[in-house]
């Protein structure tokens, strides 16, 4: 059972044969325009079946010229059959046959030829539908622990040739041979257009090729793969998988370059741990032979730690120093008001406070008795009496801060020696300076190796939370309308060579027969 496709073709075929068969005179058409008209509708279903589309064209390639030719010698021949061409040329455009009408006639003619062949071409080639996906693609970073998108929004003007090997790459073997896996294409296409079960690989690579168009999206790192095909849905489905397949090599690469560089940091790490241990046994005899601490760090936190303790020191010792040497600068009546608030005493905070219950007595008592009288003595021999005791309380609290300061001047020096000796062990010197060179060879290798752990851990990551280098942007959707061809533009530029030629052909004519004429 045929097809809506043949049928519309073979019909439109039919028909337009019919309109041209007009070209012949009217006797003709009436004697032989049904079988001519038969005979090529019996043509048109041999040329569909042998090759559909092409069939077809390729018999409007061989009728058309004929159909020319045998229409103008028909005409020719019906002006006047018995004379010679020249006759018949003169006879069409003698004198009863006006310049104007010749020139139409010709016109017309042509004309109609001229757009009826580009109409018939334009309906009879086969019509082809085209997607496009779009999709986002970053460079891969040198550095595989610091894995990030480029810095720029445009990448072809970091790397020029990363925009040709990207296409290059898109249309390899490595990519196209899993869409052509993936999508069957084998099968389908070798019985599509070869009457064949299944194509090669390779066969199959080409045509894709051939459907397949890469460009940039201009100041942007976006690339658009656009696909032709008959079907528009099929142009779809291949554009979006070439898309993915591109993606998974992409990510399929970087794996492998990122597990390889894992490989070699983990070899490098092992070997690092092995030259550690060798290391630290080799510190640790040196430190027992040059009488180094054992646990330098510790050491190290110490000393920081001693030196905190000594400037504390220093700082009570110099405020100690500066207190005394105020109070031995006042005089006993100052002193003692200065005492209480710099260096607190209970004793004498007591011996004051009776001192001044017994100002108080004294100046009571004064007021009923004399100078002389038993009770103003008594109470100016007890105000004697504490004076005595709060000075030499004053001056045993003097005392006491002096040994205090002494003390703490002596707690200072010997944290100063314990400090020079602390130092004077962590100093190189040209005795044990074989120790120290190991050692620092040991912190170097130990910050390599916390360096390149870091590293192995980050990569790590990367292989198994991977961004990937592809991302699809706008994936193909099946054409609504076919590309090519386009109908309306081929019409009207038939349209345009036919009055051209047209016009070109009526002159020529009117000019010839003119001369003929004379």
């Amino acid at each position: 059972m045929e097809s809506a496709a043949s049928k519309r073709s073979l019909e439109f075929s039919q028909w337009l044969y019919g309109r041209l068969l007009a070209a012949y005179p009217r006797r003709h058409r009436e004697e032989f325009g049904g079988a001519m008209a038969q005979l090529f509708r019996d043509q048109c279903r041999d040329a569909w079946a042998a090759g559909r589309n092409r069939g077809l064209a390729l018999l409007w390639c061989r009728t058309l010229p004929d159909l020319v030719r045998t229409s103008l010698l028909e005409r020719l021949t019906y002006l006047n059959p018995g004379k010679f061409m020249a006759d018949k040329m003169n006879a069409l455009l003698s004198p009863r046959k006006s310049p104007a009408a010749v020139f139409f006639t010709v016109f017309t003619v042509v004309f109609l030829l001229v757009t009826g062949v580009v109409t018939v071409i334009t309906f009879i080639l086969p019509e082809s539908y085209a997607s496009t996906c779009r999709i986002k693609v970053e460079p891969d970073a040198m550095n595989f622990s610091s894995l990030k998108a480029a810095e720029t929004n445009n990448i072809w003007f970091s790397d020029p040739f990363f925009l040709q090997s990207t296409f290059e790459i898109i249309q390899s073997q490595m990519v196209l041979s899993n869409v052509v896996n993936q999508l069957n294409l084998n099968e389908g296409w070798g019985k599509k257009f070869f009457g064949r079960e299944k194509l090669k690989t390779v066969e199959t690579m080409e045509l894709l090729k051939r459907r397949l168009d890469l460009k940039p999206v201009r100041n942007t790192s976006l690339i658009e793969i656009t696909v032709y095909s008959d079907d528009r849905k099929e142009c779809a489905r291949i554009a979006n998988a070439v898309a993915k397949a591109y993606g998974d090599y992409r990510v399929n690469v970087r794996r492998q370059v990122i597990a390889g560089v894992l490989d070699t940091m983990l070899e490098q790490y092992q070997s690092q741990d092995e030259q550690i241990g060798q290391l630290q046994t080799e510190v640790g005899t040196l430190s027992e032979k040059y009488g180094m601490p054992d646990n330098p760090m510790v050491e190290s936190d110490l000393l920081e730690k001693s030196k905190g303790q000594l400037l504390e020191q220093q700082r009570v010792v110099t405020g100690l120093v500066s207190q005394l040497s105020q109070l031995q600068a006042l005089d006993k009546s100052r002193l003692r008001e200065a005492l209480p608030t710099v260096a607190p005493d209970s004793v004498l905070t007591d011996l004051l406070g009776k001192l001044d219950a017994a100002r108080q007595s004294y100046a009571s008592l004064t007021n009923d008795y004399a100078p002389a009288d038993m009770h103003i003595l008594r109470v100016v021999s007890t105000m004697e009496e504490l004076n005595r005791e709060i000075d030499a309380r004053a001056t045993g609290i003097l005392v006491g801060l002096e040994d205090q300061v002494a003390s703490k001047q002596a707690v200072l020096a010997a944290l100063q020696g314990e400090i020079a000796d602390m130092e004077q062990k962590s100093k190189p010197t040209a005795e044990n300076q074989p120790y120290w060179d190991k050692k620092r060879a040991l912190d170097q290798l130990l910050d390599t190796h916390k360096t390149l752990a870091a590293k192995i851990e980050t990569d790590k990551l990367n292989l198994n939370f991977m961004v990937a280098p592809v991302q699809m942007t706008d994936a193909a959707e099946p054409a609504q309308y076919p590309v090519k061809p386009n109908k309306p533009l081929n019409i009207v530029i038939g349209v345009i060579l036919g009055l051209f030629l047209g016009g070109v052909s009526g002159t020529v004519v009117v000019l010839v027969t003119g001369k003929l004429r004379r």
